[in-house]
C-alpha cells in the first residue's frame, strides 16, 4: 500500500475532482454537485483536500478517495485506477520481473494481432467483392455503413485460409492464431481459418481492445447461425458483453442497461439512439457480468424473445433445475438465479418481453417509442413470473390454484430482502384470492421451510469475527472479515436492530478495503464454493498485495468463541459510529459556511442532513450499550 499513499501525497484530490466537477471552496472544504446522479438544486458533494476524501450527501450517499472516485467515474478496476494516478504522479509500481515483462510484451502482441485481424475483417467487407453478399444482408437489416464502422464490423472470405495466409504476411505464427482462437487445429497438424464466409463482429473490452470475434453467416443455409472466439487466454465469453465499449458512458447517465440477446439487436438499437443496449451474446447471464453492468448501472432491464422466457413450462423446469444446476448451467433466462444475484449485487433487475414474437431490432425499427415504453414499465422478476403464471388460467380452479403457487412461492423464496418477500406473498394471496396464511402451508412448506432455513443461516446465523479497537479500525474489521467471512451478516443484523443500514464499502474510507469488503460480501451471497475460495478466485491484481498482507496478519487472529464474536460485532458499529460522528462535524462546518454566504436553503439542507445523521448516531450507541466493553475478554488496552 507505499504507493498508494505515496500517490496520495502527491496529489490534490481537489485538482482530479475539479476536473470532473464545478467545486466552490466552503470553510475548509470544497463543494460542487455531485456527477453520479441528477442533481441540479443541491450542492451536497463535498470534497475534503487535507484527507483526501469526498463524499455525496445526496442521493448516491457515496464517497471515498482518489481512486474511488476516478473507479466510479471511469468504470476502473483499483488496478486500473491505480496505474493512471501512478503515470500521472510519477509514483513507481513495483519493479516487474524479467519474466513478467516478457509476459506483458507477449500480450501486447497478441491484442495488436487480434487488432490487426479486425481492421482486415473490416477492410474485406468495405471493399471486397466476396463480400457482395454481407454488404447486402447488412444493407437489408437496415444497418447503414456509418454504423459498421462504427462497430467495426468486417467480413471473412469464404477461403480456407484467406485469414491464415494474411497473417502469415503479417509476421505471426500459427500458433500465434490458434491461442487466439482465428485457426482451428486439429489433432492431425492441420490448421484452417475458424471463421469463413461470415459477417465479423469484433468482441473487445470495456475500454475498446479486441479481444475476440462474433460471426453470422451470410448463407442462411449455413449452421450454425452465429459463432464465437473459443475460450482464450484473452476472451472470456462469460466476463463479457457485446457493445459495452460504445455503451458504457450513456448507461452511466441513465442508470440503466438493457440486455438484449443478439449481436445485431444491439447495433439496430445504438443505430436509433438507444445507447445503453449491450449483449449476453446468446449465453446464460453471469454475475460476472451483472457486476460489470454494476459499475456504471443500478437497473438492468432484460429484452428477451417470448420464447426465451415467456414459457411457463420453461419457468417451472428452471425453478426445479435451480436446486440442483450451477449458475454457469442456467439457461439465459433463471428468474431464481437472477433474483440471488439482484439481492447480493444490490440491483434493480427487470424483464421485458418482445410483443408479437418480434425481435428488439424489429420493434426499435418499427416503433422506437413502443420500445421506449416496453423498457420504462418492465416489471420486476416476480411480477413477470407471476404474469406469465396466471396469465389465461382458470383462477376459480383450486387445483390451479395450487400448481402456480407451487410454481411461484419458491422463486418468492430468493427474494432477498423481507419487506419485498412478504409484499409478494401478499400480492400472489389477492391475484388467487386465498387467504395469506394458506399460501405457508401443504406443500408451500419449501418456502416457510427449506428457503427460509437457509435464509436464517445467510443473514442471521453465520458466526460472527472478534476485533480490536484501535486507531487502524478500518484495517483490523477487514483482517477479520477476510478470515471469517461469515462474520458480516451478523453485523448487519445488529445494524438492522439499531435501524441503520447494512455495513458497506462506503463505511471504509481506504479504496483496497472497499473494494477487498465488496468482494468479501459477495462471498458470502454465493454458492458453489467456499467464501474464502470465492475470495481468492475473484481478488484482482491491484488488490493482490494488499490482501496477502491482511491475510498473514489475519493468522494471529482467532475467531472462534462467541466473545470475540461479540468483539468484531462492537468494532463494525463502532466504525460506523465513528464515521457518523465525522460527518456530522463536517456537516456542521459547510452549514455554518452557508450561513456566512448568506444562501440559508442550503445551510437548512445541512442542518437537516445533520437531524438525520444524529438520530442514527443515537441509535448506534443504544446498540453499543448491549456491547458493553467488548475488549475486555481479550485484555486489550484502549
Amino acid at each position: 500500500m507505499k504507493a498508494t499513499e505515496e500517490i496520495k501525497s502527491r496529489l490534490d484530490i481537489t485538482e482530479i475532482i475539479g476536473e470532473t466537477v464545478k467545486l466552490r471552496r466552503t470553510g475548509n472544504a470544497y463543494t460542487g454537485f455531485c456527477p453520479f446522479h441528477e442533481n441540479k438544486n443541491t450542492p451536497a458533494f463535498v470534497v475534503w483536500p487535507d484527507s483526501g476524501s469526498w463524499k455525496c450527501f445526496g442521493a448516491c450517499n457515496d464517497g471515498g478517495d482518489v481512486f474511488s472516485f476516478l473507479m466510479k467515474k471511469e468504470g476502473w478496476e483499483f488496478l486500473e485506477a491505480l496505474q493512471y494516478l501512478s503515470r500521472r504522479t510519477g509514483v513507481e509500481l513495483e519493479h516487474q520481473t524479467p519474466q513478467q515483462e516478457n509476459e506483458r510484451q507477449e500480450r501486447l502482441r497478441m491484442h495488436n494481432l487480434l487488432t490487426t485481424v479486425s481492421e482486415y475483417y473490416h477492410k474485406l467487407l468495405i471493399d471486397n467483392e466476396a463480400a457482395d453478399g454481407a454488404r447486402n444482408l447488412l444493407l437489408q437489416r437496415g444497418l447503414s455503413e456509418e454504423t459498421w464502422g462504427v462497430f467495426g464490423l468486417g467480413y471473412a472470405l469464404s477461403s480456407w485460409d484467406g485469414l491464415r495466409k494474411f497473417c502469415l504476411g503479417q509476421g505471426y505464427s500459427d500458433d500465434d492464431l490458434v491461442a487466439v482462437g482465428l485457426l482451428v487445429k486439429k489433432d492431425t497438424g492441420r490448421v484452417y481459418d475458424r471463421f469463413r464466409d461470415r459477417i465479423i463482429m469484433p468482441i473487445c473490452l470495456q475500454q475498446g481492445q479486441v479481444v475476440g470475434f462474433g460471426a453470422r453467416v451470410v448463407d442462411s443455409d449455413d449452421q450454425p447461425k452465429f459463432m464465437n472466439s473459443p475460450q482464450t487466454a484473452f476472451f472470456d465469453k462469460g466476463s463479457l458483453l457485446y457493445g459495452l465499449d460504445k455503451s458504457y458512458m450513456r448507461i452511466r447517465e441513465e442508470g440503466v442497461a438493457v440486455l438484449v440477446e443478439g449481436y445485431m439487436d444491439v447495433i439496430a438499437a445504438h443505430q436509433a439512439g438507444f445507447t445503453n443496449v449491450v449483449s449476453a451474446m446468446g449465453t446464460a447471464l453471469t454475475e460476472k457480468q451483472l457486476r460489470l453492468l454494476k459499475r456504471y448501472a443500478s437497473r438492468v432491464v432484460l429484452a428477451l424473445d417470448p420464447d426465451v422466457a415467456g414459457d411457463r413450462a420453461t419457468l417451472r423446469s428452471l425453478t426445479v433445475a435451480r436446486q440442483n444446476l450451477e449458475r454457469e448451467s442456467a439457461p439465459i433466462f433463471d428468474p431464481r438465479g437472477l433474483l440471488r444475484d439482484e439481492g447480493h449485487l444490490e440491483l434493480d433487475i427487470r424483464v421485458a418481453t418482445m410483443p408479437n414474437e418480434m425481435d428488439p431490432d424489429e420493434l426499435i425499427a418499427s416503433n422506437p417509442e413502443s420500445w421506449r415504453s416496453l423498457i420504462s414499465k418492465a416489471p420486476s422478476i416476480v411480477d413477470y413470473v407471476m404474469e406469465v403464471f396466471t396469465t389465461g388460467r382458470d383462477l376459480q380452479d383450486s387445483k390451479v390454484k395450487a400448481e402456480i403457487i407451487d410454481d411461484i412461492v419458491p422463486i418468492i423464496s430468493d427474494v432477498s430482502h423481507p419487506a419485498e418477500r412478504a409484499d409478494y406473498m401478499q400480492k400472489l394471496a389477492r391475484t388467487l384470492r386465498v387467504d395469506e396464511r394458506m399460501i405457508h402451508m401443504g406443500k408451500m412448506s419449501g418456502f416457510g421451510s427449506r428457503d427460509n432455513k437457509n435464509r436464517a443461516t445467510s443473514d442471521s446465523d453465520k458466526p460472527q469475527k472478534n476485533l480490536e479497537v484501535i486507531d487502524e479500525l478500518e484495517n483490523y474489521i477487514v483482517v477479520a472479515f477476510l478470515r471469517k467471512p461469515e462474520v458480516v451478516a451478523r453485523v448487519d443484523r445488529a445494524l438492522r436492530e439499531a435501524g441503520s443500514e447494512v455495513l458497506s464499502s462506503r463505511d471504509f474510507g481506504i479504496t483496497e478495503y472497499q473494494r477487498l469488503f465488496e468482494i468479501i460480501k459477495a462471498s458470502i451471497n454465493q454458492a458453489g464454493i467456499t467464501p474464502t475460495e470465492y475470495i481468492e478466485n475473484n481478488m484482482d491484481a491491484g488488490l493482490h498485495e494488499s490482501w496477502q498482507e491482511l491475510c498473514y496478519a489475519g493468522n494471529e487472529l482467532v475467531l472462534e468463541d462467541e466473545r470475540r464474536i461479540q468483539d468484531v460485532i462492537s468494532s463494525a458499529i463502532r466504525l460506523r459510529s465513528r464515521n457518523l460522528r465525522h460527518w456530522l462535524t463536517e456537516l456542521q462546518h459547510l452549514e455554518t459556511g452557508m450561513r456566512d454566504q448568506g444562501d440559508l436553503e442550503q445551510a437548512q439542507n445541512y442542518q437537516d442532513l445533520t437531524l438525520q445523521y444524529t438520530r442514527a448516531l443515537r441509535g448506534l450507541q443504544s446498540l453499543l450499550r448491549d456491547y458493553s466493553n467488548p475488549l475486555s475478554a481479550l485484555g486489550t488496552n484502549q
